[in-house]
């Protein structure tokens, strides 16, 4: 993690050495504050960066002057020696440390002189102008889109509007209720916290992104007869980039507050959640695309999109590998077997749910099985593999996904965050799999932030077979407790193998950490609901429950969790 976002001065250097987070080695203490304090830490910090002078006392209370702000930014962005032009103030004297400190910071475009000609030192800094000056000072100033959506409602209209929401992706203030309140007062505690933030990681207060990670649904627009606007911003002053009748039904990804995200032609936009009721709508499976007939069930072909491709259709191309003791167990209720490894090859016959076949050859989405009457291809995901001799996990391709990651640290408790956590136990359950000679995928392997799009869809580039979730629950209660496991039965098409795999990693987390059981739940979280193979997301606890935080933060326990997904996955691909 990169410590700094400027270089400090050399002098300064040596200090920052002893400085460890959480206990402050400074040389000094303001005997106006006390350990207690929650911004003591950060003020002996940027005290001993000599951004604020060590004195007898610190004055916290006290409202925030412009000329303080000047001088602070400055030396935080390490523009003390920049050459500022001459300027004129008319309450400012030429070669005073506040006219020097003042020029540097018009010159720089933190902040503004006044259109009398003034700067006014003393004049107390509003919340708005400070953060003004500080996002310039950071550049941290941050578009407001779809991605990154103004959080604090009170700067929705503002003319500061981008950059404080700069402030609020850069984990520098996340408000008050959700609010700005651009015209308070700023004190100098409150700004020493802004200050340190802005400088070191340690401090940044963990980013609160849009919900991204729950369920989706559908929802239809409950109107009363009028259109509903979907905007590409989560408040009214949002561009309108698509309107809704009464009644259409839309699906919810997420949700900003009151907004939900929804998703209209492809495309993320909001709309208001009052105007919307939740139903249930029945979707076909992605893989189930063949037509159906009056004298038989609907069968289940290979999805299009995933067709691999060959120059020839009509002669058979396989350069794998051939296996042994392979077999395949039909997990759909009708299953083509074609010719060759294409979807417009002519089928030779047909597989019934839970069939069993001996498998030769796999070659991306194909496997190519033995049949009475030679050789046959069917699309892999709607087989569950099963090795007939050695360990069951050998040559399964599994991925496993840490839930959340960079930009995006999920749910915290006393500074550890969901991303770390899930991190630790996914690599350890990925040198587990390794070790049983499994085709284990991580979709993150350091702390970087995915889409839950491209999660999904790093599984079936990948081919994958079954796919593990990893995340960490939080409530508002700190009594809620235990671990749950989830799969999807609203679009994934093994929903049945999804809902085995859960129970098996359910019943092993709580036999191996002696967790509380909250049980095993049909729920459409994105991961599992847009995955077409057994797929599961796994709560391992609450980080905010005492008794299960000692867990999650214990490196003992996620050795344990780990054995225990890993156990659970041999459980699942040992039973027939």
């Amino acid at each position: 993690m990169k410590t700094f976002k400027w270089a400090v001065i050399t002098s300064l250097l040596l200090a920052l050495v002893s400085i460890v987070p959480g206990h402050s080695s400074a040389k000094f203490q303001f005997s106006d504050i006390s350990p207690s304090k929650e911004y003591y830490e950060q003020v002996h910090y940027i005290a001993e960066l000599k951004i604020v002078n060590e004195a007898d006392k610190f004055n916290p209370g006290d409202k925030l002057k412009r000329a303080h702000v000047a001088k602070m930014l400055v030396l935080a962005s390490n523009n003390q020696n920049f050459s500022a032009p001459d300027m004129h103030f008319k309450d400012l004297k030429s070669g005073t440390e506040q006219y020097d400190f003042a020029s540097k910071a018009v010159a720089l475009g933190f902040l503004q002189k006044q259109p009398d000609g003034s700067f006014k030192p003393n004049e107390y800094i509003k919340r708005e102008e400070m953060g003004y000056a500080l996002s310039k000072a950071f550049k941290l100033s941050e578009e407001i889109s779809v991605e990154k959506p103004l959080m604090l409602r009170d700067m929705k209209s503002h003319e500061y509007a981008k950059e404080i929401n700069g402030l609020y992706y850069a984990g520098v203030t996340q408000g008050d209720a959700g609010n700005f309140l651009p015209n308070d007062y700023l004190t100098r505690s409150q700004f020493a916290l802004f200050v340190a933030r802005a400088l070191n990681d340690t401090y940044k207060l963990p980013v609160k992104l849009p919900e991204q990670t729950s369920r989706t649904y559908f929802a239809k627009v409950v109107t009363g007869g009028d259109v509903l606007n979907v905007r590409h911003l989560p408040a009214v002053t949002g561009n309108v980039i698509h309107k809704l009748n009464d009644g259409e039904i839309v699906e919810v990804i997420g949700q900003s507050g009151d907004w939900l995200v929804v998703l209209v032609d492809g495309k993320n936009g909001y709309i208001h959640g009052k105007y919307t009721k939740e139903v249930t709508v029945d979707t076909p499976s992605d893989g189930d695309v063949a037509i159906d007939t009056p004298e038989e069930e609907p069968e289940v072909d290979e999805p299009v999109i995933e067709e691999p491709e060959v120059t020839e259709p009509e002669e058979e191309v396989d350069n794998t590998p051939s296996l042994s003791g392979l077999v395949g167990k039909v997990t759909a209720s009708s299953l083509n077997i074609r010719k060759t490894p294409s979807t417009s090859a002519a089928i030779i016959g047909k597989l019934s749910a839970g069939q069993k076949v001996e498998v030769l050859s796999l070659n991306g989405y194909w496997a190519k099985i033995k049949t009475s009457s030679g050789t046959g291809y069917i699309h892999k995901n709607y087989l569950k593999l099963t090795n007939q001799t050695g360990n069951p996990l050998k040559g399964r391709i599994i991925v496993i996904d840490a839930g959340h990651g960079g930009k995006d640290p999920g749910a915290s408790s006393n500074k550890l965050t969901e991303s770390t956590v899930t991190l630790n136990v996914a690599k350890r359950v990925e040198a587990k799999l390794k070790k049983a000679g499994a085709q284990v995928l991580m979709s993150r392997s350091n702390n970087t932030y995915l889409t839950l799009e491209q999660r999904t869809d790093f599984a079936k580039k990948n081919f994958a077979e079954t796919f593990v979730s990893i995340h960490v629950n939080a409530a508002g209660s700190t009594a809620a407790k235990g671990t749950e496991v989830y799969y999807d039965s609203s679009t994934n098409p093994n929903a049945s193998e999804s809902k085995q795999l859960a129970n098996k990693i359910h019943n092993s987390i709580l036999k191996g950490a002696n967790m509380v059981d909250r049980g095993v739940r049909d729920q459409r979280f994105y991961v599992i609901r847009n995955n077409n193979v057994a797929a599961v997301l796994v709560e391992l606890g609450f980080i905010t429950n005492s008794d299960d935080f000692k867990k999650l933060s214990s490196d003992q326990y996620a050795e344990i969790y780990a054995e225990a997904i890993y156990q659970g996955l041999v459980q699942y691909y040992s039973a027939n």
